[in-house]
């Protein structure tokens, strides 16, 4: 890959509605629901079943019904709009919250919820809300990223606390935000 020193349109496509950037990937929703991802590639984290960097946007499978995505360091998920939870790429650490640990090139589904609201991916780690306004985490937690008390890895989802009133998240490299309904947020990890 080259750096690209002035800003250019991706002309692959026009009609983008969303977007989503890793460490080093990309990740796009269109109009018609469909997924395009390009860039850094090592760990499968485009989603295209291969490990080979793409310098455009390659088709991540043929489904169109893509609602949001979200791209970690070498990871990425998605929500589709039937509620189900999907995660593809690097996993040494948990972060897509299936077993085996291991990468995984294309979107592989997460559990069997059909609840899931919002994600957002951390440098390790995973954050997600469901409709009931659950917060949920995954990944690595050497910096209490996920919350105190967990281990320092957790490879499936696990609800952070018991509050079912939390309306935003935002995950950082090694930290973690998230905003309740009463407009109080909160913050946990390396917060230094």
């Amino acid at each position: 890959m080259t750096s690209q020193l002035i800003s250019k349109q991706v002309e692959t496509l026009t009609d983008w509605t969303a977007v989503a950037s890793g460490e080093g990937h990309v990740l796009g929703l269109t109009g018609n629901g469909s997924l395009w991802a390009w860039g850094d590639n090592l760990c499968g984290q485009l989603g295209d079943g291969t490990v080979t960097n793409q310098a455009v946007p390659v088709r991540v499978g043929a489904d169109t019904d893509w609602k949001l995505v979200t791209a970690g360091a070498s990871h990425s998920l998605g929500i589709r709009h039937d509620g189900t939870l999907w995660g593809w790429g690097a996993n040494a650490f948990g972060q897509l919250g299936v077993r085996p640990v291991r990468k995984q090139p294309t979107p592989v589904q997460i559990g069997l919820y059909t609840d899931w609201k919002h994600i957002v991916a951390g440098h390790m780690h995973t954050l997600a809300l469901k409709d009931d306004g659950s917060l949920w985490g995954w990944g690595s937690n050497g910096f209490g990223q996920l919350g105190p008390g967990l281990p320092n890895q957790q490879n499936s989802p696990i609800q952070i606390g018991t509050h079912t009133d939390w309306v935003a998240i935002v995950a950082g490299s090694l930290h973690s935000l998230a905003l309740k309904q009463n407009g109080n947020l909160w913050t946990w990890g390396d917060v230094q």
